[in-house]
């Protein structure tokens, strides 16, 4: 089925299946609000999305409030994050929300004043976990990080490695890639989480650069290789993007380490200053809602973090799954040592 034929059906389905609390369509439940919004007649948002996700949410957003444009400024979240820091120090605020994946980013703006607090309306209904207590921010969905395979070359997933020293044994040499940690944020996260909870060693990477890894510029690249046979497994590509790839029929799965998986939460939060406050206040009542977040889910192969809000039927029980959360820093003096030490033993140099 198509990407937005899948849509299409997911409105019909979300009917039928939310409470009769959630059931009154966005456009009445948000009436005031969207009334203010029209007079705005915009709203901009940055986000790290990926392509397939941003469609769906301009697709969707344009069904129900057609009378505001809904403007998206679409970068990788490590690019996201120098451009809010520019647009501040030159006192200017161009947007109006932001998502990014690092929560000690978020919770470094919100103590800095960056973001607004706004308390949605299903702010009780939303795990304590998944918002900031003032409503800074909110993280209606989560990923991933994990291994990867191609499953013409491995039909039978037992023979696969089961932890990351065995990835070091002398049958997968030549066979493995891995998303550059100077250039990916997520592979970077993979080993700071794994390092940070002693559940790998320096010297396992050491062995592990005796592989001759192809390195690639980050998931999407490396699921794409994976599904192709140039490279046939990996010990992490993002979730989001093998079940992608997956649901377009490309040879490829994800599985879990013994070491467990890492799980990447996505912060969405409302930019103080921002051109048009009530349009933003209205997306992140959207993007918090049951429906908002089961379209954002399906789109991008995400898990949502609403209550109401059901993960797509080709994802396994999150819970099942043995998510690891993370608080590693991305950027700060841990990562840069980590860089270095990584260019050192896989000579990146």
């Amino acid at each position: 089925m198509s990407l937005f034929r899948s849509f299409a059906l997911l409105g019909a389905l979300l009917a039928a299946a939310l409470p009769a609390a959630q059931a009154e369509p966005l456009k009445q439940r948000f009436a005031e609000l969207h009334a203010a919004a029209q007079k705005e007649g915009q709203v901009v948002f940055y986000n790290a999305y990926r392509k397939e996700t941003n469609q769906a949410l301009v697709e969707f957003w344009r069904r129900e409030f057609p009378d505001v444009a809904l403007k998206i400024v679409q970068k990788q979240s490590l690019d996201l994050i120098p451009t809010i820091e520019a647009e501040r120090a030159a006192g200017r605020t161009l947007g109006d929300l932001v998502l990014i994946n690092e929560r000690f980013i978020a919770d470094d703006w919100a103590r800095r004043g960056y973001l607004e607090p706004y308390k949605v309306r299903d702010f009780e209904r939303i795990d304590a976990r998944y918002r900031d207590p003032d409503g800074n921010y909110y993280i209606p969905a989560v990923y991933l990080l994990t291994a990867a395979y191609n499953t013409q070359a491995f039909p039978d997933k037992s023979v696969l490695p089961k932890n990351l020293k065995a990835f070091t044994d002398a049958q997968w040499k030549d066979k493995l890639l891995f998303g550059d940690p100077a250039v990916a944020a997520s592979n970077q996260t993979f080993f700071l989480a794994l390092l940070k909870n002693e559940a790998v060693t320096w010297d396992t990477l050491a062995a592990l650069a005796r592989q001759n890894l192809l390195f690639t510029r980050g998931n999407a690249d490396s699921a794409r290789l994976i599904a192709t046979g140039e490279r046939v497994l990996s010990p992490m590509v993002s979730s989001q993007n093998v079940v992608s790839a997956r649901e377009k029929g490309q040879p490829i799965d994800f599985y879990v380490l013994e070491e467990g998986a890492i799980l990447v939460e996505q912060e969405v939060g409302l930019l103080k200053g921002g051109p048009n406050p009530n349009a933003a206040r209205l997306l992140l009542e959207v993007l918090t809602s049951a429906e908002g977040q089961a379209l954002v889910a399906q789109a991008g192969a995400y898990w949502p973090t609403h209550p109401d809000a059901e993960a797509p039927g080709h994802l396994p029980k999150l819970a099942s799954l043995h998510p690891i959360s993370t608080d590693v820093r991305i950027g700060g003096p841990e990562s840069k040592e980590f860089l270095t030490r990584f260019a050192e033993v896989f000579q990146r140099n």
